[in-house]
């Protein structure tokens, strides 16, 4: 979900590569964002910033309905396209529409639960957090959640060194965003998870990242990203283990004790 005033703007290239090469969403993590619910609990999620649909996929996959927003055409028309390789009765619980966070095209109190991957610091918050307010339902939930890498690995720190020459990026994922105190209280959680591809998926994968794409020497910096593949790939699949952990937070119920 990007911002009206300075958002990158997804081409079909780009929503394409995005959907093909960044890291899927597990049933664990999205279970655990939409409260747990009990088996056989249907809810309507609205999927915030839902991009080509890789939390849409993982929130169709435990039965709920799912209502994607997203401001990008582009990627909305890729997360149509993949739902269409989907059972027919599971294609039938999605709704794709188009729409910011700050304004979503969707009725009052009308949702269970709203769920945003990867997409929160996009939004304008205090927008946002309202229009959220409006679309749930009484005691309806809200999660949202991070890949983030790990950075105590020190295959990631060399990759980290090749492709941020400016250091670390400040951590967004430390607490809760201020604005949604007034919903709540959240809970934090980390989900760890060895994200395994080919190296030429890996190289794939940095080319599709902004701070890389955008450089002057992108060429030469996926070189290098290349040759570290190469140093890494197990002997046994040939594949890269790129160590992620995903940090999720979600709203405490009421009478919830905290988790993780």
């Amino acid at each position: 979900m990007n911002r009206t005033r300075n958002a990158p703007r997804a081409s079909v290239h780009g929503a394409v590569l995005h959907d093909e090469v960044r890291p899927a969403w597990s049933a664990e993590v999205t279970s655990w964002l939409l409260g747990t619910p009990v088996k056989g609990r249907r809810l309507t999620v609205l999927d915030l910033g839902a991009g080509t649909g890789l939390g849409t996929r993982s929130i169709l996959s435990l039965g709920h309905s799912v209502i994607a927003v997203d401001t990008s055409a582009n990627m909305l028309s890729v997360l149509r396209s993949s739902c269409q390789e989907l059972a027919c009765g599971v294609r039938e619980r999605i709704t794709t529409l188009s729409g910011s966070a700050e304004c979503l095209p969707v009725e009052d109190n009308s949702v269970d639960a709203v769920i945003c991957f990867q997409a929160w610091h996009w939004v304008e918050p205090k927008q946002a957090m309202d229009e959220c307010n409006r679309v749930l339902k009484s005691n309806g939930m809200m999660g949202m959640a991070w890949h983030t890498w790990d950075r105590t690995n020190e295959w990631v720190q060399a990759l980290a060194s090749i492709v941020e020459p400016d250091g670390t990026p400040s951590d967004q994922t430390l607490s809760a965003p201020k604005e949604l105190a007034g919903r709540g209280t959240f809970e934090r959680k980390e989900f760890l998870f060895n994200y395994e591809m080919t190296v030429s998926q890996l190289v794939r994968l940095a080319s599709s990242w902004a701070f890389v794409a955008q450089r002057p020497d992108t060429n030469a910096v996926l070189a290098k990203v290349r040759s570290l593949g190469e140093q890494a790939r197990t002997a046994d699949t040939g594949l890269v283990r790129f160590p992620h952990k995903t940090v999720a937070f979600r709203l405490r119920e009421s009478g919830q004790e905290a988790v993780g």
